[in-house]
């Protein structure tokens, strides 16, 4: 049977080492043959010594407690250090994330400073070259009305300032550039500037415009593209039936007075074989910001053509409706924001406003000549 007066090995940290000397443990005494003389001087020296010993054992006790308290200190320290420096990283992890994210907005808009500044420096670039192209390029004849041609003159200046860079409405026509592809040959009727029929060519796409603009005419006659000078309807006329697989009218119909309209329709109808398009693009009637405002910055607008018009005049000469929707997006900043503080009927009444106010600024109609 164990004998709780002795131990048989020092013990394992300072709480059992405090509860050793609160119970007064020893040892063990190690045996020998003369136990009992050990015994006899072990217990002379302890009542001699007895006041000692116990001094020294409230001492070790009260080393004990202090070793304890200290510890305790030391581990409450270690807490508040340890749930100070998570705060710290807390508060650099979400000013770190303020701070990227304040970044990243400032490098938006630094992109967006240095986009539209690189847009507007390539439009002058784009309006210097074309007013050099004006004073070389071969000019029309000598019997045209002088102030004919200063008119011609003046819309290009017009279309230059308002219409948008050369490599922006690149971009727009690339669309079409890819029907045209698969529907061949492709009369552009209101070819302006002539991207589109520059964009025909680089993909191999047989390809010819018209245009009222004698100024245009001759200048991309001198780039070397095949161009007439013909108004709708009467650019159709040389063109036999059913020998077209695509007319595009960008940016005409809102020109052209309501006879001109549906011969538009009437003609291409009449000139496009089965499965050919017929692809429109024009302001969008339907966003009030754009029809109420930038589209009258054109004097030569005469009025939006309402999408629902433009349907049902395809419909009637025979097509089909391939696509009809509102294309490209105002800029950023222009529609009102939803905040999902809203309330639902604050949220359903800006979305009506934006749908009707800010919606895209152009309207694709695209089809399909039926058999």
């Amino acid at each position: 049977m164990a004998d709780d007066r002795y131990v048989d090995a020092p013990p394992a940290g300072a709480d059992a080492w405090r509860e050793v000397w609160r119970d007064d443990r020893r040892f063990r005494p190690r045996t020998s043959k003369h136990d009992w003389l050990l015994r006899l001087v072990r217990r002379l020296v302890g009542r001699a010594g007895e006041p000692e010993a116990e001094r020294q054992k409230n001492f070790n006790i009260a080393l004990l407690d202090l070793v304890a308290d200290v510890r305790r200190e030391l581990d409450a320290v270690r807490g508040d250090l340890r749930g100070d420096l998570e705060a710290v990283q807390r508060d650099l992890a979400g000013a770190l994330a303020a701070e990227s994210t304040r970044l990243r907005e400032l490098v938006i808009t630094a992109a967006k400073r240095n986009d539209a500044l690189i847009a507007a420096l390539d439009q002058k670039i784009e309006t210097v070259a074309v007013r050099v192209r004006d004073a070389v390029n071969p000019s029309v004849p000598r019997d045209v009305n002088v102030e004919a041609r200063r008119e011609d003159l003046l819309y290009r200046r017009l279309e230059d300032a308002l219409r948008g860079s050369e490599a922006a409405i690149r971009m727009d026509v690339a669309p079409y550039v890819r029907l045209a592809a698969d529907h061949q040959p492709v009369l552009d009727a209101g070819c302006g500037r002539g991207e589109f029929l520059e964009a025909c060519r680089a993909a191999g796409i047989a390809a010819r415009g018209v245009d009222t603009n004698e100024r245009s005419v001759a200048d991309l006659r001198a780039r070397g593209l095949d161009v007439a000078l013909a108004g709708v309807p009467e650019c159709f006329a040389p063109v036999e039936d059913a020998s077209l697989g695509s007319v595009v009218a960008m940016h005409v119909v809102e020109h052209l007075p309501v006879e001109a309209l549906f011969a538009l329709f009437r003609e291409s109808a009449r000139v496009l074989r089965a499965d050919g398009l017929l692809i429109v693009e024009t302001p969008n009637a339907e966003s009030a910001a754009f029809a109420a405002s930038d589209f009258w910055r054109d004097p030569t607008h005469l009025a939006p053509r309402h999408a629902a018009a433009l349907t049902v005049l395809a419909r009637e000469h025979g097509f089909e409706i391939a696509e009809a929707r509102p294309v490209h997006e105002l800029p950023d900043g222009t529609r009102i924001p939803i905040l999902e503080t809203d309330a639902p009927e604050l949220q359903r009444v800006i979305h009506a406003v934006n749908d009707r106010f800010f919606a895209p600024p152009d309207f694709r109609l695209i089809a399909r000549r039926m058999a």
